[in-house]
């Protein structure tokens, strides 16, 4: 999202002040350099033969890298783009200019084809700034225009505001011009202006009268509003998952399945055991730890819709690749039961943890679902 400022009365610009722009490139750097770092101190455990601590400092790495490219990415919208948005007296007026190619755009919708406006909700997640305390969300304005051009076609543009007293200008601007305005509670922040094309109608909307109806705005809560989705939205939300599951997800989890059948088959009978478990210098912790974190992914933990057994399900899956390897590799050579049993507790162990990891997942999602019911 971009951020706009206001630069004079109901004029808006993405510009950020130059010291915005030196203490971001101060700060990436920073962040950049301290990503190295922890690849260095990853490669010095490797080369001391510390797996557990190269496995987390190269994942810290790799974490820190993908921040750092999402940190010049959304530097960039303010540097290599020009946006403005005003809200003039004939129209919505918005301008962009590409200055590395120098290509430009403007766009007008003066008020005689606005159809209506409706001011719906959207929400903006800010840090606490402190690892012990939560942060809380910024209630903001979706100033939705329902417009028609010259051929007849009915489209929208969005404008989103965080200041009450602004967007009483925008509501008084519109009623001057005797634009329709009505609002809705609803929580529009994953809906762009394409998706109002088919799902605009399926918002719940009242005839603004007042300006107490929208009191709310620029307030802060501790937990987030429901986020609204059309039908159309939803489809295809269920669409992407399968897509992505096609593509994605179910290859890398027989990938991990496979793994974990060729390191039980040419790697586990070579790890010591010590009292019917692998002691902490073998690499069942790290492979136990990769383990969990990959059939998170692969299995899509995050997901809403996960069935409760999904995690014994996997636990069980697990348990058969890695008895399978053991089993693949006895036929060659002799292998000890009490390696199948020290399995069993690296597994159980696995186990444990995405049960609780799922349980984590499903109980935010249960208190997001008591709070909508308590409204």
């Amino acid at each position: 999202m971009i951020e706009m400022r206001n630069k004079e009365n109901l004029k808006y610009s993405n510009e950020i002040p130059k010291w915005a722009k030196f203490a971001h490139i101060i700060i990436i750097t920073v962040i950049a350099l301290i990503g190295a770092g922890a690849f260095v101190l990853g490669g010095y455990f490797i080369f001391e033969k510390e797996g557990l601590g190269a496995v987390l400092c190269i994942f810290v790495g790799v974490v820190i890298v993908w921040a750092t490219r999402m940190m010049i990415l959304g530097s960039k919208l303010h540097t290599d783009f020009t946006i403005i948005s005003e809200l003039r007296n004939d129209g919505y007026y918005t301008y962009f200019k590409n200055i590395k190619s120098g290509h430009e755009h403007e766009h007008l919708i003066p008020f005689q084809r606005m159809q209506e406006v409706l001011i719906a909700r959207k929400t903006q997640y800010v840090s606490s700034g402190r690892s012990n305390t939560p942060g809380y969300y910024v209630v903001c304005a979706q100033i939705i225009m329902k417009w028609q051009d010259e051929h007849g076609n009915v489209d929208y543009a969005l404008f989103g505001l965080g200041s009450r007293s602004d967007l009483m200008k925008w509501v008084h601007k519109f009623w001057e011009h005797h634009v329709p305005v009505y609002h809705t509670l609803q929580n529009v922040s994953e809906a762009s202006a394409q998706d109002y094309a088919a799902g605009y109608h399926e918002l719940d909307k009242t005839l603004l009268s007042s300006m107490d109806a929208l009191s709310d705005i620029e307030t802060r809560q501790r937990r987030n509003i429901p986020i609204w989705q059309s039908t159309d939205m939803k489809h295809r939300k269920a669409q992407r998952h399968a897509a992505n599951d096609q593509r994605i997800f179910r290859p890398l989890f027989a990938g991990v399945l496979l793994s974990l059948f060729l390191i039980a088959m040419l790697w586990v009978p070579y790890w010591p055991i010590e009292e019917e478990m692998f002691p902490d210098s073998s690499p069942s912790s790290v492979v136990c730890i990769l383990t969990v974190l990959s059939i998170v992914v692969s299995r899509t933990y995050w997901r809403r819709g996960q069935k409760w057994y999904i995690p014994l399900v996997d636990t069980l899956v697990i348990l058969t690749a890695y008895f399978a390897g053991l089993l693949t590799a006895k036929l060659w050579q002799p292998i000890p039961s009490i390696y199948f049993e020290a399995v069993l507790i690296d597994v159980l162990t696995a186990g444990f943890f995405l049960i609780t990891i799922f349980l984590v997942f499903k109980l935010i999602y249960f208190r997001d679902w008591l709070e909508k019911r308590s409204k």
